[in-house]
């Protein structure tokens, strides 16, 4: 079966699109991914990369839709043109943005079955980002794109039951016509390692998207009084993107400012299979964020990688967390302030007993609910479209 894939994004980074291609791949499948463009080649032989030959910038609010726009007309033309030699069974298309499902008009009128896998609600995104309000013209615009969008697509996939339960409340689709596919890491890659060696510094490790919704401020602002506390106190930050934007400015300033650059260590962006080894220097996953209507309804990925790897985790209390995780699995923060982040290091650091217990605690939970789970619902979604 031929498959093609859209995502605005480094595919050696997007795990939640790595996880499908290379499942596919894996079985058999063609599947041909429009992406961004990086210096990676997948390793799976059924996997080919047609990658935008501009990068990634995250500029400002009106670059943002710039990139948008021009993706959109370099993925249109490319995916109208393979869908003439190709005859796709699927075309999965990933947001943001979500018109880049029209991108498939060209293999819909082939005959082609679409899935638009909304990663993230758009208009909540924009909201809290851009701190736009529901009656500001783009979010007329997004809400009519959105609902246009799920007209087009034969089937939603979405990445928690938060999301779909926004999306059947706005829009008048059929609940079933929306599938709920959890982000749980790739146990290929993911999974307990026991250290070799002991590291000289005491690791806290964030990695992914940098922007102000993530809190990482938080952690920042906490290591002048961590540092007289745990001398060896190393922060690692892997980032998505390099120089993402005003924050990652602002951010690299207050590092500056508060005078704890051998503290901090910001690293280039990795791909996925590099993040997987990085991981086991860390010894605590943080997952922060600042709350608001979307952050409070998002799973990210990156925590349950974190967790699937042994390592305890330090997360911002959120409805939705709390609800998939005890605080037997989690180190929460109740506050999210510096000062309750800064205790709950100092009380990890000198509890060891505590820290491997949180990251065995996390890993029974990945015995009920995992990608194996998640793995069989998208084929059970394929087999019905292609019947």
């Amino acid at each position: 079966m031929k498959i093609a894939m859209v995502v605005y994004a480094q595919y050696s980074r997007d795990a939640r699109v790595r996880r499908y291609a290379e499942s596919l791949a894996g079985k058999g499948h063609q599947v041909d991914i429009i992406c961004l463009k990086e210096d990676y080649s997948p390793q799976y032989k059924k996997l080919k990369l047609y990658k935008f030959p501009f990068p990634r910038r995250r500029k400002n609010f009106s670059w943002y839709f710039l990139e948008y726009g021009l993706f959109f007309c370099y993925t249109f033309g490319l995916l109208s043109i393979l869908s003439l030699f190709k005859k796709y069974k699927i075309v999965h298309i990933h947001n943001m943005p979500d018109f880049l499902v029209f991108t498939a008009v060209m293999p819909k009128f082939r005959g082609s079955r679409i899935i638009l896998d909304m990663h993230d609600p758009m208009p909540e995104l924009l909201m809290t980002k851009y701190r736009l309000n529901h009656s500001h013209w783009l979010m007329n615009l997004v809400y009519f794109l959105e609902r246009q969008a799920f007209i087009f697509a034969d089937k939603i996939i979405t990445a928690n039951s938060e999301f779909k339960k926004i999306f059947l409340e706005r829009q008048t689709i059929s609940a079933d016509k929306i599938e709920v596919i959890l982000n749980y890491p790739d146990p290929k890659l993911f999974k307990p390692v026991s250290r070799k060696t002991a590291s000289e510094n005491f690791i806290l490790m964030y990695m992914g998207t940098v922007d102000e919704r993530f809190g990482l401020d938080i952690a920042l602002e906490a290591i002048p009084a961590i540092k007289n506390k745990i001398p060896q106190i190393k922060l690692i930050i892997i980032p998505k993107i390099s120089g993402e934007g005003n924050y990652y400015s602002q951010l690299v300033q207050r590092i500056t400012k508060l005078k704890i650059g051998r503290y901090v260590e910001i690293r280039k962006p990795v791909a996925l299979d590099e993040i997987a080894k990085e991981i086991h220097l860390a010894d605590i996953g943080l997952t922060l964020v600042k709350k608001n209507l979307f952050t409070e309804k998002i799973l990210p990925l990156k925590l349950t990688e974190f967790m699937a790897g042994g390592i305890p985790v330090i997360a911002t209390r959120t409805k939705l967390l709390s609800r998939y995780f005890s605080g037997k699995m989690i180190c929460y923060l109740t506050e999210n302030t510096s000062a309750e982040f800064s205790r709950k290091v100092l009380f990890l650091y000198r509890n060891k007993k505590q820290r491997e217990l949180y990251g065995k605690n996390a890993l029974l939970f990945f015995r009920k609910y995992n990608w194996h789970m998640e793995e069989k619902k998208y084929y059970r979604i394929i087999r019905t479209l292609t019947q």
